[in-house]
């Protein structure tokens, strides 16, 4: 049994393996008018060290770098590729992946401006949040630039990229690039303009970042009773599991909305507000607020209870 697993392990692999390679062949065949057969990455952090990975298993990695020769000897070590400097990367490959911090992405591009021959390559960074102006060096030099910002939390290793929607802009030639790349990693390319960039970072923060705030703070609530943080979250885990659950299963998050201000419960709610501490107290009632307009929305109050609800919630926010 464990032979047989083994072996439809493996064939899994290859066949992802083999699709990889397909679709960076399709490209530099030109059935769509391009030319990638190389892509390095500048940067060696969880996003860039996860992109390598794949990259290495498509057997398209041309390099990457990081910020110190050192850390660049031993990622070149780790994905099976030539040691090399971002001049050389340059050179080496096709398209080029910008992974460092947003704050340096501007830099990075500077520093390439002014070490490399023009050319017609392609670079995308990874931000979310930034447009394309911190690429302005590069695109001086001849290259098409865009961006390729994946829908995803990095924690380390080669962190699942398969049905991850990424966000895409640019010009033709690097969207081009940014969706056979998507395709690669088995992900699913749409397209946000600049103008709209930091609204969309703001829904992704909202969904990843203020989703840990809000499980810290009950976290810490929890912990008067169960003697630690450690011990609270273990105890709040099997709600939390429970909830992603159910929200994965929805095609609507708000369709999985309970709870007292969803079942329009006001006095509940007013036992709450007379409990917590004024530390946890304005974002209760923020949370509440939101809370119940999508109740009202999905139906499950009416609007003289939301008019309740409002009131008391209002009424203690701030």
């Amino acid at each position: 049994m464990r032979i047989l697993t083994g072996m439809r392990f493996l064939y899994a692999r290859s066949l992802l393996q083999h699709s990889a390679a397909l679709a960076l062949h399709r490209v530099s065949s030109g059935q769509k008018g391009m030319a990638i057969m190389k892509v390095g990455i500048i940067g060696g952090g969880r996003v860039g060290s996860c992109f390598a990975a794949y990259l290495r298993d498509a057997g398209v990695l041309a390099g990457i770098t990081a910020s110190t020769e050192q850390h660049s000897l031993q990622l070149a070590q780790e994905f099976g590729v030539p040691p090399m400097d971002n001049a050389r990367l340059w050179q080496a490959a096709d398209v080029l992946l910008l992974t460092v911090p947003d704050r340096l992405i501007g830099i990075a591009a500077q520093e390439l401006q002014t070490s490399v021959k023009p050319a017609a390559k392609i670079v995308l960074h990874v931000s979310g949040s930034l447009g394309l102006e911190p690429l302005a060096p590069l695109q001086a030099v001849g290259a098409h630039v865009g961006s390729l910002h994946p829908l995803q939390s990095f924690a380390g290793g080669k962190t699942q990229l398969a049905g991850v929607y990424m966000a895409l802009d640019g010009d033709r030639e690097a969207q081009d690039a940014a969706r056979e790349l998507v395709q690669l990693f088995g992900g699913k390319a749409f397209s946000v303009p600049a103008a709209e960039r930091a609204a969309y970072h703001a829904a992704a923060c909202i969904c990843s970042n203020y989703a840990v705030a809000v499980e810290a703070m009950a976290a810490q609530l929890m912990s008067r009773w169960t003697g630690s943080g450690a011990a609270a979250w273990e105890a709040l885990l099997p709600l939390f599991k429970g909830t992603a659950a159910n929200l994965e299963a929805a095609q609507n998050p708000a369709a999985v909305l309970t709870g007292p201000i969803a079942r329009g419960d006001v006095s509940t709610v007013a036992k709450h507000l007379a409990a917590l501490s004024e530390a946890i107290l304005p974002n209760y009632c923020s949370l509440g607020l939101a809370t119940t307009s999508l109740a009202l929305a999905n139906g499950t109050i009416d609007e003289n209870t939301a008019d309740e609800l409002r009131k008391l919630l209002g009424g203690n926010y701030g």
